[in-house]
């Protein structure tokens, strides 16, 4: 970004926190508090300015914060419940060995003591 102006541009602030100009323009259109602070140039290259960059980047953090607390939260809820579902049918398997073992034990005793 340039330093000594008062306004930037789309691509260059896009360029400087790694998003494409697609990305940008979808939170624009999610957010038209934002779009409302856009200017355009003599070019028609639409400009941000110093305010509009600072919102920008809170939206940009917002954004990375949700997607960060969501994914990891998410996905542990998945696998608790996925291994929660496997604890009961290892509980059921376990039981189910134990009267069969009971039952093979019976039937030795019962051999051995004829």
């Amino acid at each position: 970004m340039r330093k000594h102006s008062k306004f930037f541009s789309i691509f260059e602030f896009c360029k400087s926190n790694g998003l494409q100009p697609i990305e940008f323009y979808e939170i624009l259109s999610h957010h038209p508090e934002l779009a409302k602070k856009l200017k355009s140039n003599a070019k028609g290259e639409r400009l941000l300015d110093d305010r509009s960059i600072t919102a920008a980047g809170a939206i940009l953090r917002k954004i990375e914060k949700a997607k960060h607390s969501k994914s990891p939260m998410s996905a542990a809820a998945v696998e608790i419940n996925l291994l929660a579902a496997k604890n009961e049918e290892l509980r059921k398997e376990v039981i189910r060995l134990r009267s069969e073992n009971e039952k093979l034990k019976n039937a030795l005793r019962s051999k051995r003591s004829k």
